[in-house]
Formats: structure tokens, sequence, C-alpha cells
């Protein structure tokens, strides 16, 4: 049995938010990210698309609709943005001609051992990239762990997410202040990077709020900082990409940026 003082720890990455939890019970919805879901106590109960189905883990691509029955027990889940490297590679490997990926046996106890014997104690980035590099080998993907050269635009493209206010941080102002096109900005963003810029800037709203809210702020307070229009767009946001409500992620939980 899992023993934990939260019920939620999530760790967000820069192509990725993975997260621990024993408190999803989710109805219909779908979701901007692949999404993989690993059993830790017992096996994963999932309806994709009105089909039942129970195993130890599963792929699934994004945008597909789907229901959650967590039954008040521990699940590892790595939401994984599709326009990344990353995401890229778990699509071509795993979901070229299905929607949803069964993983074998091996696969998943590895990965439901991973978990419980590494993920629940990280403490910062060093440890969950350890982590995250095992996650990668035991399921095949051979993703260049080197970060790839950035040249100048790209450093100047993330210094400015970094600095500037969340409000002027969009692709349109980015390109303005970079003298280049929307597309051609782009287009070298994700080449280089290995996620589409508009998503980046998302991600990075998403964060900025969650580590605001975790600090202390209010939920309106920190979504309006972080750039978004209101604690509902926020809310709307959180539920489009992550599947699940911002008040949910927020209550008895622990947050790790890394």
């Amino acid at each position: 049995m899992i023993v934990s003082p939260y019920e939620l720890i999530l760790y967000s990455s820069q192509d990725h938010v993975s997260f621990l939890t024993n408190k999803v019970d989710a109805d219909d919805h779908s979701h901007h990210y692949i999404q993989l879901t690993v059993g830790l106590e017992q096996n994963v109960a999932i309806t994709v698309e009105g089909q039942p189905m129970q195993a130890s883990g599963f792929i699934l691509q994004s945008n597909v609709t789907h229901q959650l029955q967590g039954l008040r027990q521990w699940q590892w889940y790595i939401l994984i943005n599709p326009e990344s490297t990353f995401g890229e590679l778990v699509k071509r490997t795993y979901l070229k001609d299905s929607c949803v990926y069964v993983l074998d046996k091996n696969q998943a106890t590895e990965l439901q051992q991973l978990a419980v014997e590494r993920l629940f104690s990280v403490n910062g980035q060093a440890e969950y990239d350890t982590a995250m590099q095992l996650c990668m080998q035991i399921l095949r993907i051979n993703e260049n762990n080197q970060k790839p050269d950035l040249d100048d635009r790209i450093q100047e493209v993330l210094h400015a997410i970094d600095t500037q206010p969340p409000h002027q941080l969009t692709v349109k102002d980015l390109s303005q202040c970079m003298y280049i096109s929307e597309s051609r900005l782009s287009h070298i963003f994700k080449n280089k990077v290995g996620i589409s810029l508009a998503s980046y800037i998302v991600h990075h709203k998403l964060e900025t709020a969650f580590q605001a809210v975790f600090s202390g702020k209010s939920m309106t307070d920190a979504a309006i900082d972080a750039g978004f229009s209101s604690s509902s767009h926020f809310s709307r946001t959180v539920r489009d990409k992550l599947g699940m409500t911002a008040r949910a992620i927020v209550q008895h939980s622990r947050f790790l940026k890394v």
C-alpha cells in the first residue's frame, strides 16, 4: 500500500507534465496531451470512445474522448505535448495504427517500480531527469538526451518568455521583437526546441500560474499575473490541456518545476 501526505505530486517539465495521484475520477473528456497512465496499486480502468478497458498501463493519443475510474488508487500519469520531440517519438513508436496502446506486462511492471521507488521521493531536477531517462529506456524511445544547440535568436526568445510581462507573450509580439515573421519564428523554434512556440507559451503560463498558487496566491490573482484574461480562462485552459480542474490539482498537492 502506498502512503503519502499528498493526494497529488506534480512535476512540470518543458515538454510534459508528470503526476502521481490517487484522486483521478473523470467523466468523458479529451485534452491536448498524449497521456501515459500506469496503475500503481491495481489495473487502470479506462473507457476510450465508449469502449471500457482495463490493463496495467495505457498510452492514449491526444484529443481522444475517455473516462477514468481511479477508485482512490495511486496512478502515474505523464501528459506529453504531442508537438514536442518526446510526443512525436511516442506517436511514432506506439500510436501509428491506433488511438490507444496497451503497455505490455514487462513495461508496465518496470514503470510501476520506477514510480514507487523513485518518483515519490524526487527532490530536484537531477533526480527527476534520471527517473525520466529510465522511463524512456523502458518505453524504448531513443531520444537524444543532449539538449540541441540553440542559436542566438532562440536564446533571445527563451529569455523574453522568462522576463517579459505574461500579457506580452504571444507569437506575434515575440516575432516583432525578433524582426522576423511569425511563421519563420515558429518554424525555427519548433526545429531547435522540439515544441511549437505557441504550445511553449501556454505551458509557460500554466506553470507560472501554478507556481504562484502553490506559493500562496489566490487562483484569480495567479491567473491574471500569468497572462490569462480571468480565472475562468485559466480554469478552462487547465481543463482542456490537462483534463483536470485547477482546484483538483492544487488541493493536497505538491508541485515541483523540473
